[in-house]
């Protein structure tokens, strides 16, 4: 009986890197736009892309979740210390609750100013402004600004525990979440068994009495 495989499937590889990178790309998207004058046009086209970009990490987060759950992670080793797997579980459940805390947020707070989700092609309007007051929403902004701080801070631990398990202890805690790579080897080919017929050593004899 062949052993479970210890990678992950490739969905879950997939939105794994597409969530992270997601993350990455919109904070980085946060810093630049911090560095051109409020009002200026490249600041206001980055600020548009904040609401989308955010929208569509949360509908991955929802995904990942939902194919977790019906898709269990392969075991990890046996031997792993108790506390080790204890802080990979807690870890993860911090980086879970806060990629579904910060876009919720984001939402909702644009929600309350009156204002849309513009994707471009369409909108997604649903005007809170009745329901939530101006303190409430300094509050989701506040805790909005201070998760996304905190996500990236879990995403480098997650990420130096990767690299950690990778190269100092050399187990597969990073590589089974990479990309399959098909093999570049060429596939073996079976060895022939050829049985010379009757005429071919009748023929053979004869040349070796010359």
């Amino acid at each position: 009986m062949a052993a479970p495989s210890r990678k992950f499937d490739p969905v879950s590889i997939f939105l794994h890197w597409s969530i992270g990178l997601g993350i990455i790309a919109i904070a980085a998207v946060e810093i630049l736009r911090g560095e051109f004058p409020k009002g200026s046009a490249i600041r206001e086209g980055l600020k548009a892309l904040h609401n989308p970009a955010g929208t569509v990490v949360f509908a991955l987060v929802l995904i990942r979740i939902v194919w977790r759950l019906t898709h269990p992670a392969p075991a990890s080793h046996a031997d792993t210390p108790v506390w080790e797997r204890l802080a990979g579980k807690l870890s993860h459940l911090a980086l879970y609750a806060s990629m579904i805390a910060i876009p919720l947020l984001g939402i909702v707070f644009t929600l309350a100013r009156g204002r849309p989700i513009d994707f471009g092609f369409f909108q997604f309007v649903y005007p809170l402004d009745h329901l939530i007051g101006t303190a409430s929403m300094k509050t989701m902004r506040k805790v909005h600004e201070w998760l996304g701080q905190a996500v990236l801070a879990l995403a480098f631990v997650h990420a130096a525990a990767a690299l950690w398990h990778h190269y100092v202890r050399k187990d597969d805690v990073l590589t089974r979440m990479l990309p399959h790579r098909r093999s570049s080897a060429p596939a073996p080919v079976a060895a022939r068994l050829v049985i010379p017929d009757e005429d071919a050593r009748r023929n053979a004899e004869k040349l070796s009495s010359y």
